[in-house]
This record gives structure tokens, sequence and C-alpha cells, in this order.
């Protein structure tokens, strides 16, 4: 499982931009291999997690060409920036899922 959060500052609005970049990221990762994917935000975080089979699969998408083509779209909905406020990322194991 990966998950990549992102704080809020100035009321930072996901807008239908940011969303569309997020979204091709979670396309790729589905269309790679992943298992699944959710892009969530609350007051405070925006929030994208993608759960993998296995640790190799999510390294060769993060590896690869078109990541980092993706990558480029993500940074530019975000205004030239890269992805601000980057609070954390966590590649693990599910232990546990409903």
């Amino acid at each position: 499982m990966r998950v990549w959060s992102v704080l809020k500052e100035n009321d930072d609005e996901m807008t239908e931009e940011k969303v569309n970049a997020w979204r091709n990221f979670l396309d790729l990762a589905m269309s790679r291999g992943c298992e699944r994917t959710t892009l969530a935000e609350d007051s405070e975080r925006i929030i994208a997690v993608s759960y993998w089979p296995d640790q190799e699969t999510l390294d060769s998408v993060l590896n690869s060409e078109a990541y980092g083509e993706v990558g480029v779209k993500v940074v530019a909905a975000w205004s030239g920036e890269e992805t601000p406020n980057h609070e954390m990322s966590f590649n693990g194991n599910v232990r546990a899922d409903s």
C-alpha cells in the first residue's frame, strides 16, 4: 500500500484540474497492476492511497517514464510547484482490511 498525504494551506481547494492530475496517477497505477485506489480530502489534507500486490509492482511504476510524465501533470496542476506541503509518503504492508 502506498499513501501520499499533502497538507492543505491557505484554504487550498481541490480544483477539477488537481483532481484530474491525481486521477492520472491513479489511472496509471491501475493500468500497471494496482489493485485499488482512493483519492480523499478533508479540511486539513489530501490523501491518495493505492493498494499493490507487492512492492516490486509498485517500484516498477515509480521507476517508469510514464510515472515521470504523470508527475509533470501533477506539478502543473499545483501552479508549477512541486506538490506543496507534502506531509508524508508511506509504503507498507496491509495487515488487516475489510
